[in-house]
């Protein structure tokens, strides 16, 4: 790569603060909007009907994600390099891959909402009378087709547009739930609005994609063929499907438990737990997103060679966020009660004591994202589906072992020893594929001295005597 070409370092970490500051910000907005419409909604709604909205809603993510190909992380890992050099045929190559995927995951993720649904609603405590409701909204997952976009976006570092885009499902959730606590709303209606508000997202992030597309002048071509599965480069078949079972265990890590907590102990914990949890995803967004930001940096650093800085980054924001984590669980601990009484009513007091544990958890998860997006930079999703497997697998035994021996008090204890584990598996992996890397380093570079040393010889052979 010419110095040309090379990206600019200099303002790594800065633009990765800037990129960070403003997905954060917006994240930060949604989340605060978001619990203002759950304080809407447990006025509007008894416990146990808020937890079903709230179990509904986990159901429907679940089964999205776990359908849904991640798409923009092999647009960002083979894409970054022809946006680079200006190769637009072989970007949009890629990009028509891409769209391929999310199409296929969509129909997919339709069609197994509504059959684990028929087969499982009872189980985790969803109710017949909300029957036709949940099967229109398992039907909406066929028109989610965000992962593409959300790619473009964030090659193109329009941060700032995924963070308007965020703004979407909580401004509809907003406006409905206000309207239904002033008409008197019931569950249905709750049900609407949160069917409404993943509509708005499915349009909002592909229509902000598009327009980013023609303002690049990176559109005209893109559609002259048909999206298509057939992979445009070797390889990346197999790097989607292994970031995707990376993905999709990440996904249920964060919607499994509130499902659990449905099944185990109840709708009306379930709806203590998604609001505690809700609360934590204050931190834990933050690490998601700091994720999003970090990768392509970390990319462009590995193309680069200047995997040294790289490494130095991932460990620095690790650092940020665990101690943001903490900070954020004193707060918690120390206002948390009284922020609850006033926000909701006597029912939800409860919350505060498991967001603690959550906000813990959630800071010891947020130590080991940037890990993760050092294991994808290293073109090793792999191994980051290995560690987040162990780890997901040992907090879901956890949770369900001490919620049925210590009741409520269980989830949270469960969700912060495994996010610990978590950290400390994580780290194990990432130190030995960094260990991998040196020693494959040190052989390249002893073989290339061996065949310099052995083409000097052979060019330059020594005087015969007499």
């Amino acid at each position: 790569m010419t110095q040309d070409a090379m990206p600019q370092t200099d303002g790594v970490v800065g633009r990765i603060l800037k990129n960070m500051g403003l997905l954060f910000g917006g994240k930060t907005s949604a989340v605060l909007i978001g619990l203002a419409v759950l304080a809407i909604a447990a006025r509007a709604l008894s416990i146990e009907e808020l937890g079903t909205l709230l179990l509904l809603h986990a159901f429907i993510a679940l089964m999205t994600g776990i359908a849904t190909f991640k798409s923009w992380q092999a647009l960002i890992q083979f894409g970054a390099k022809p946006l680079e050099t200006g190769d637009l045929p072989r970007f949009h190559r890629l990009l028509r891959f891409s769209i391929g995927l999310d199409i296929t995951a969509a129909f997919i993720a339709a069609i197994l909402s509504v059959a684990v649904f028929l087969l499982f609603h009872e189980a985790i405590g969803l109710p017949d009378d909300i029957f036709w409701y949940a099967i229109a909204y398992c039907l909406l997952c066929a028109t989610n087709f965000r992962s593409s976009p959300l790619g473009v976006l964030r090659l193109y570092d329009r941060f700032d547009l995924i963070s308007l885009h965020d703004q979407a499902v909580p401004i509809v959730r907003l406006v409905g739930a206000s309207l239904g606590l002033w008409l008197g709303g019931d569950l249905t209606w709750f049900i609407l609005v949160w069917m409404a508000a993943a509509a708005a997202t499915n349009i909002v992030m592909p229509a902000l994609a598009l327009r980013e597309l023609s303002r690049r002048g990176a559109l005209k071509g893109l559609f002259s063929k048909r999206p298509t599965l057939k992979a445009p480069q070797s390889g990346i078949w197999r790097y989607v499907l292994m970031s995707n079972i990376d993905a999709t265990i990440d996904l249920v890590d964060k919607q499994l438990p509130t499902l659990l907590a449905g099944a185990l102990l109840g709708p009306a914990f379930a709806a203590l737990f998604k609001i505690a949890r809700d609360v934590s995803d204050v931190l834990a967004k933050g690490a998601r997103l700091l994720n999003q930001v970090l990768y392509p940096e970390l990319v462009r650093l590995m193309i680069a060679g200047m995997t040294a800085r790289a490494i130095r980054i991932i460990i620095f924001t690790s650092l940020y966020l665990l101690a943001a984590g903490i900070g954020l669980a004193v707060l918690m601990s120390l206002f948390g009660p009284g922020l609850f009484a006033v926000a909701l009513d006597s029912n939800y007091t409860r919350v505060a004591s498991v967001a603690t544990m959550l906000v813990i958890a959630a800071a010891l998860m947020g130590g080991a994202a940037p890990i993760y997006s050092g294991l994808y930079a290293l073109g090793n999703p792999g191994r980051a589906a290995l560690s987040r497997a162990i780890t997901v697998a040992i907090t879901i035994a956890l949770f369900v072992a001490l919620s049925m021996t210590m009741k409520e008090a269980g989830p949270g204890w469960a969700m912060v020893i495994g996010s610990g584990l978590g950290l400390v598996i994580t780290s194990i992996i990432a130190l030995l594929r960094v260990q991998e890397a040196r020693e494959a380093s040190g052989h390249a570079a002893f073989k290339d001295a061996t065949m310099d040393a052995t083409s000097d010889s052979s060019a330059d052979p020594p005087a015969k005597s007499g």
